[in-house]
């Protein structure tokens, strides 16, 4: 497979031309070397070396300070800057980060979490996933914080039953100047990155702004195939009036991976390197059928059958966030928060076969496609992924009222995001060479004409949150808070008829979800260096769109070209899945030690998974029951002393079915008994621990994470062994020159021990497998589970410097 084009110019070039104008322009920077004094590459005076801070809220919350994040390898995303917070049971497909990974939280996966950029939300509009590698350089991160429990009350989100993750930005620097970093590593590993500051502009001038850029790549660790990103940063802090502030930001992602395939335990046992092809499906003369040539299953235990140059996942993305706020007087402040998303893109493994012959199951579309190589009946070998192009708009405003005893803030957030969702199809050659990879030309056709679609609709998701609250101060040991947000989601959803099963004719259909979420909270001060607090908040994680959609069953009668009979199911009614999550904890601020402890329960309400239904002999998302999830969370950092500081975590977890599922045996309908069953993917026990010696020019790191066995199944007859992973990061800063200010030589080496273990392969419910038994095998995924393989050791080095 030729590499795609860069959507963004190439670094290699910029980069010396950058190095160039620090040296013509040091007098420029000369007044950035003034504040050398201790030197401090790793964060000396933050608690357990940035893994921590003394936050002191109404519920257990972690945060990651910048010091920390500049210790990790460059292109770490932002589930392996949590990966070592209480609760967090985290992966990525690869150690460099860039191939994308998932993380549960208390049990609740990424796509039940909130996850905002500064302030704006950024799951999938349609079912609510996270893409980590799609979002920011860690250059440009300062912070990234988690509330493990619950989402804040006037966070926009209608998505997150379960807590929220945010990342914020680092904002234009005071004084003009930049930063360059260089990375390389095995697998053909680099990364290069390039940051300019304006600093103000002008003696007296409010204004300023960076820009970044960034070029990524490595190759898999195993099968072929590589990971390709461009990736561009900007933003302002503009000083309007001495009360009004404005700042932006725009980021924009273009990457291209080849996707890394999951195994079964049979199959890791075999061969843990077994992964896609390198042969190319080869196109057929004379008529000669190509389902077998250019088939997916697997094929012995070398490879698959499928070709990993037709296993892709393109996308690229735009974000633009922004906030003006205002002081009106000493007591009220506004801010509206308005932001934009821009997503296309495709994924998944797109080798697949079409007929040109018969007609498509479900599908009113007429008889087959158009051949788009020429010649006779046959079929065909063709690329086709699921596309979808999304953009968002959105806006928060509020007013803060700061008063003698209370602070009040209220607000609203509104969305209407169009979610456009399709499955065309392009050619390919012999050579691999695909027409399109981005599926946007050169498509296949039906035979009346139309464009070829696996599936075809638009959902226009319109979301609201009104929000109240009050933090009122009792006394000076104890304050109260109290919220409440009305939150609500309409989706207004359309589907034109494509071969999608269920898809076969045009229809629309309306589906609101809301719900009032209160929370309440307290916090009492022992004394300045002991408190207490506890907090009972209500989450909502409304359905994803798809629940929508495939609603068309029986034969689709057409009378002149309109559909004038056809069984159209009416929607199932899914609810919201709600949880209460009630939390209480004991906080130490000590003079070398900070201790946090959390204990917490969550009762879960109407979970949403994929059930079967006897009306369709499909599968669609249902409410299938209850769980509950019991459980306690510790962390403590130490500041530094001597150079060295340390941070751990500690976590026991209960999560627990409270219903039985339903599923099908052949054309039987079968309950399966898990009521009272692990929830998948959950450990009981997580443990980690990160020691850091930092003092002078040296900084020296050792991470090591322990996570318990998981079960993998709803019906626990699967389980992934414990795992222990450690990591190693090491840095040396040189003197300052005239020109270049912290030079810095890095190391990053992770999985020191070089640790074989297995991840699940699981979202948050719809696709975990129920059991193991291969009686079940057939079922859409729910026989036997897969699992990605974890990333063997892997060493990297990076050169940075500011100017």
């Amino acid at each position: 497979m030729k590499k795609p084009q860069s959507a963004v110019f190439k670094l290699s070039a910029i980069s010396s031309a950058i190095l160039l104008m620090a040296v013509m322009n040091q007098n420029a920077f000369a007044q950035n070397t003034s504040d050398v004094g201790t030197i401090n590459i790793a964060g000396q005076g933050e608690i357990g070396g940035g893994y921590m801070i003394q936050d002191d809220g109404f519920k257990n919350r972690s945060t990651v300070t910048k010091e920390a994040i500049d210790t990790v390898r460059s292109t770490t995303n932002p589930y392996q800057v949590l990966s070592i917070l209480p609760s967090v049971n985290t992966y990525s497909q690869d150690a460099t980060g860039l191939f994308g990974g998932n993380l549960r939280v208390r049990g609740f996966n990424s796509d039940q979490m909130g996850f905002t950029i500064n302030g704006a939300p950024v799951n999938d509009s349609g079912n609510f996933a996270v893409y980590p590698q799609e979002y920011t350089d860690s250059e440009n991160l300062c912070e990234v914080f988690i509330t493990q429990g619950s989402v804040d009350n006037d966070a926009p989100h209608v998505g997150a039953s379960g807590g929220n993750i945010g990342m914020n930005s680092c904002g234009p620097k005071d004084v003009l100047g930049g930063k360059f970093t260089q990375s390389i590593g095995q697998l053909g590993f680099t990364k290069t990155f390039v940051r300019l500051d304006s600093g103000k502009l002008g003696v007296d001038s409010p204004l300023k702004f960076f820009i970044s850029a960034s070029h990524s790549q490595a190759d898999k660790f195993k099968g072929p195939g590589s990971a390709y990103r461009d990736h561009v940063d900007a933003g302002l802090d503009w000083n309007l009036t001495r009360d009004t502030k404005l700042s932006a930001n725009v980021l924009y992602n273009y990457a291209v991976n080849n996707n890394i395939a999951t195994l079964t335990k049979t199959q890791y046992a075999a061969n843990p390197n077994m992964d896609n092809s390198t042969n190319v499906p080869q196109h057929l003369s004379g008529g000669v059928s190509e389902s077998t040539n250019f088939g997916t299953s697997a094929v012995g235990t070398s490879n698959f059958n499928t070709y990993y140059g037709y296993s892709l996942n393109p996308f690229r993305n735009t974000l633009v966030t922004s906030k003006l706020s205002t002081r009106v007087d000493d007591k009220l402040t506004l801010s509206a928060e308005p932001y934009y998303w821009f997503g296309y893109g495709t994924g998944g493994v797109e080798q697949k076969t079409l007929s040109t012959v018969g007609s498509f199951t479900g599908s009113s579309i007429g008889g087959g496609i158009v051949n788009p190589y020429g010649g006779g009946t046959q079929t065909v070998g063709i690329y086709s992924g699921s596309v979808t192009k999304t953009q968002r708009p959105g806006i928060t405003l509020k007013a803060d009222w700061d008063l003698e005893n209370h602070k009040v803030l209220a607000g609203i957030w509104y969305e209407k995001a169009n979610h456009r969702q399709t499955g065309p199809a392009t050619t390919v050659d012999n050579n691999g060479n695909i027409s399109d990879l981005w599926l946007m030309n050169g498509l296949v056709n039906y035979q009346n004409g139309a464009t070829y679609e696996a599936r075809n609709y638009v959902t226009i998701s319109t979301g609201t949150s009104y929000f109240l609250q009050d933090t009122f101060k009792v006394n000076k040991e104890l304050d109260v808070f109290a919220g409440v947000r009305y939150a609500t989601i309409n989706r207004d959803f359309t589907n034109y008829a494509s071969s999608q099963t269920g898809g076969g004719m045009d229809y629309s259909i309306n589906a609101k979800y809301e719900k009032l979420l209160p929370s309440i909270g307290a916090r009492y001060k022992l004394d300045d260096s002991n408190q207490l607090y506890g907090n009972i908040t209500q989450n909502m994680r409304a359905p994803s769109n798809f629940v929508l959609s495939g609603l068309v069953a029986g034969t689709v009668t057409y009378t002149n070209g309109v559909a004038t009979s056809a069984l159209a199911l009416n929607p199932v009614t899914v609810k919201e899945e709600t949880s209460t999550n009630y939390e209480a904890g004991y906080r130490h601020f000590g003079r070398d030690v900070n201790v946090s402890v959390a204990a917490f329960y969550v009762d879960f309400k109407d979970r949403i998974a994929q059930s079967y239904n006897p009306d369709t002999n499909t599968y669609a998302d249902y409410n299938v029951g209850n769980s509950t999830v019991t459980g306690l969370e510790l962390q403590a950092g130490t500041k530094p002393i001597n150079g060295f500081s340390l941070f751990s975590s500690a976590t026991f977890t209960n999560s627990v079915l409270k219903s039985d599922f339903n599923t099908l045996n052949g054309s039987t309908q079968t309950t399966l008994p898990t009521n009272g069953m692990q929830f998948p993917d959950t450990p009981q026990y997580m443990f980690a621990l990160s020691g850091q010696y930092s003092k002078g020019p040296v900084m020296a790191q050792l991470i090591g994470k322990y996570t318990g066995m998981r079960y993998t199944t709803l019906m626990n007859d699967e389980s992934l062994d414990a795992y222990f992973t450690l990591d190693l990061n090491a840095g040396y800063r040189f003197e300052n020159t005239a020109f270049l200010k912290n030079p810095t030589v890095r190391l990053n080496w992770s999985n020191i021990l070089n640790t074989g273990y297995l991840l699940a392969n699981s979202g948050s419910g719809s696709s975990i497998s129920a059991t193991s038994n291969s009686a079940y095998s057939s079922y859409k995924g729910y026989g036997v589970p897969s699992y990605y393989v974890g990333a063997p050791s892997f060493v990297s080095v990076s050169f940075s410097t500011e100017f």
